[in-house]
């Protein structure tokens, strides 16, 4: 025969866990982080090492090419030819380590009216120059403005002046190593 159970003994309820708020409150949280979260766009710009072949050196010198050089320093801002093709600018800085992008900009306008076919500069900034005037360097260096003068390059395929889009796209460090 067989016993009753003890009445001493706990009744035991199962516990039902309502997950609809922690699933609510997921939801949520993962549409407020995606919301808020920003996305970088990382953005590169390609500066390739000077060469330091001597063959290559020597070929290249064989023309005394214009090798355009922008030197930045704390309060001033050369533009200069290794070759002296042209008369060397120097350029104040508006504040110390700032250089004036603006006149640095229209006094290249006017090397690449003379120069057309030229797509290269060095750009040999001070040790202490920050990364925001590089950058801004670089962009008044690369891109021709809209409210610049048109310059016209003749194509040799077509035979027709087509107008330049791009002022020096191909930048150069002179001073990888920071030396002044």
């Amino acid at each position: 025969m067989l016993k009753r159970p003890s009445s001493r003994r706990k009744k035991t309820e199962q516990i039902r866990l309502n997950l609809v708020p922690v699933l609510d409150t997921m939801v949520a949280l993962i549409g407020f982080l995606l919301f808020t979260m920003s996305f970088l766009s990382l953005v590169s710009i390609e500066s390739p090492f000077p060469t330091t072949s001597r063959r290559e050196v020597a070929e290249k010198l064989k023309e005394k090419p214009l090798q355009l050089t922008v030197s930045l320093k704390p309060n001033e801002t050369e533009i200069w030819s290794p070759f002296n093709k042209f008369k060397e600018k120097v350029i104040a800085n508006v504040a110390p380590g700032q250089p004036d992008v603006q006149a640095i900009h229209n006094a290249l306008i006017d090397i690449k009216e003379k120069f057309p076919l030229e797509t290269q500069v060095v750009v040999s900034p001070f040790p202490g120059a920050s990364y925001d005037v590089l950058i801004s360097l670089m962009d008044s260096l690369r891109m021709i403005q809209p409210t610049d003068p048109p310059i016209y390059l003749k194509n040799e395929q077509s035979g027709t002046d087509e107008v330049v889009k791009v002022l020096f796209p191909k930048i150069i460090f002179g001073n990888l190593l920071g030396d002044a």
